[in-house]
Formats: C-alpha cells, structure tokens, sequence
C-alpha cells in the first residue's frame, strides 16, 4: 500500500520546503500591490526598508532568488579579470553553477578550511600582493551560517578580524547571509552587528522564514542603487512582487 502523503511528519530535504502559515497566507491575499519594475510596490518597499534597518544598512533591493543576489553582490563588487577569496564548500562556489565566471568574469580562490569557517590569517594568506603579472583579489565571499558545514556559524570576533584584514588590503567584503536569521537566533547577537563587517549582505525569506519566495541585497545607498540596475539586466525586476 503506498504511503499517504498527509502523513508526512517532517521534510528534512532542505529548510527551502518550508510552507507558508494560513495567516501568511492571508497576508499574500492582501497584499497592497503596485508594480515593482517600476519601483512603486509599497509591500516590497516596506519590506526593503525593513530589513535595511534589521541589519543596519542604508538600503536594501528585494530579489526572486539569493543565487540572483549573491551574483548582483559580485557584479556589484568587482570587477572582470580578477578574484575573489572564499571557503573551499562555500555556496557561491560550489552551487552557485560557475555564475561569477559567466556573468562577472571572474575566479574564485577556494581556501580550504578543516570546518568551513575562514580565518583572518587563512584571508591574509589568500590574498595576492599587488603586482602588474599577477590576478588582484577584488572581493571576500563569506558566509553566516555556513550551509555546507553543518550550519556552523562564523563568530562575529572572527568576522571583525577578518573586516580588518579586508579594510588593510582595500578589498570589499559580501557575505552569503541565506541563514544569518539563524546565527542570530542561535547566538543572541542581532543580525546587524553580522552584517556591520560586510559591505554587502544577502538574506533569504525562503527559508526556514517559511515565505515562498524571495531574498535580499543590502549594504549602502550607493550600492544598491548599482544593484537595481543589475537586477534588472539579470531579469530579476518583478512586477506586483508584494504579493
């Protein structure tokens, strides 16, 4: 006899399967909508002015995926023919299909790391000296929590030393944040004190949130401001996106 479906207690496949509750649900119904292309979506704009305040960020730009945000952080952030530094299982590296290559033009520099968590001594090392024959680093990726890791979070001591590192060596820093609610929660430390040593942060609803879609991009005005027009080059531009 096959199963019944309603019996399923728990999916345990990825925290993406998450369902909406009946009064988010409720929400989506009613949502006040306008077309956000346009920029004139007063739920995506309260949203994005939300979470640009949750982590202490000038702004933030509402995305369909946090593949599409982590590569608007990259265009953003780089420029082609250079590298970006990031743990060896990071996400923007193995899952992410190559996208840095394809669209920004540039290399990852994989660090190997017995846990997952980069330090500041591994980014010092990872880091090429400047010279006119070699690849300049141009970016740290990091990510909070680190999924590949076991959902290790990266502590914020660690993450300040290694923003220092960054500053010293002039290279900008995003940080994967798919889980930084869960960092938060399991560390007590609010989410904005994570993001305060990333220029850019990446956040999604769709996880464990239980939204069915939906991520986000901030750092500051100027940024942002260069990320809506790469959002809309990529296709990520929604219409009534507040529903």
């Amino acid at each position: 006899m096959a199963p019944n479906p309603t019996q399923m207690v728990v999916d345990l496949r990825s925290d993406t399967v998450t369902r909406p509750t009946p009064a988010m649900r409720e929400a989506i119904a009613r949502a006040e909508v306008g077309d956000d292309a346009l920029g004139d979506d007063p739920t995506v704009r309260r949203l994005e002015e939300r979470v640009a305040d949750l982590l202490g960020k000038e702004a933030a730009l509402f995305f369909p995926s946090g593949i599409m945000a982590n590569q608007t952080a990259v265009l953003a952030l780089t420029s082609p023919g250079t590298e970006a530094v990031i743990e060896a299982t990071g996400h923007i590296l193995d899952w992410e299909d190559a996208a840095p290559a394809q669209w920004a033009g540039i290399l990852l520099r994989p660090v190997p790391t017995p846990d997952g968590l980069l330090t500041p001594e591994l980014v010092t090392a990872a880091i090429r000296p400047e010279s006119p024959f070699g690849i300049r680093t141009s970016l740290i990726c990091l990510e909070n929590t680190h999924n590949a890791a076991g959902g290790r979070v990266l502590p914020l001591e660690t993450l300040r030393a290694i923003r220092r590192v960054a500053v010293e060596k002039g290279v900008p820093v995003h940080l994967d944040g798919a889980r930084l609610w869960n960092a938060s929660a399991a560390t007590g430390i609010p989410e904005s004190d994570f993001a305060a040593e990333a220029d850019t942060v990446m956040v999604s609803l769709s996880k464990g949130l239980g939204c069915p879609v939906g991520s986000m991009l901030a750092g500051s005005a100027e940024t942002i401001a260069r990320a809506r027009r790469i959002r809309r080059r990529l296709g990520g531009a929604m219409r009534q996106a507040g529903i």
